[in-house]
């Protein structure tokens, strides 16, 4: 069996972190929302789960939020924002 890892998402309209685990809100410690990636990190790690190295970010194109997904540690230097034409050519936009 695999091991679980959960997915860091920024949301973005209620301003906290929250964990992913097979496409459904993951409640740790009894808490869905998180203040920070710290403290998000630091309960999938109590709670045995695996946290992926980037965070998927919410927040709306139009407030300014146009950065792809941001890893956890540093080293690499961060990648510029593609145009959302880019991002989803014959697509539809993205919900808010």
């Amino acid at each position: 069996m695999a091991p679980r890892m959960v997915r860091i998402v920024h949301m973005g309209k209620l301003g906290g972190y929250a964990a992913l685990l097979g496409g459904a809100l993951l409640e740790l410690d009894g808490r869905i929302l998180w203040p920070s990636v710290k403290t998000l990190t630091d309960a999938a790690q109590r709670a045995g789960i695996g946290v992926c190295d980037q965070i998927l970010d919410t927040r709306s194109v139009t407030d300014g939020a146009t950065t792809a997904a941001a890893p956890l540690s540093g080293g690499a230097e961060p990648r510029q924002p593609l145009p959302m034409a880019d991002r989803r050519a014959a697509g539809l936009p993205l919900a808010a």
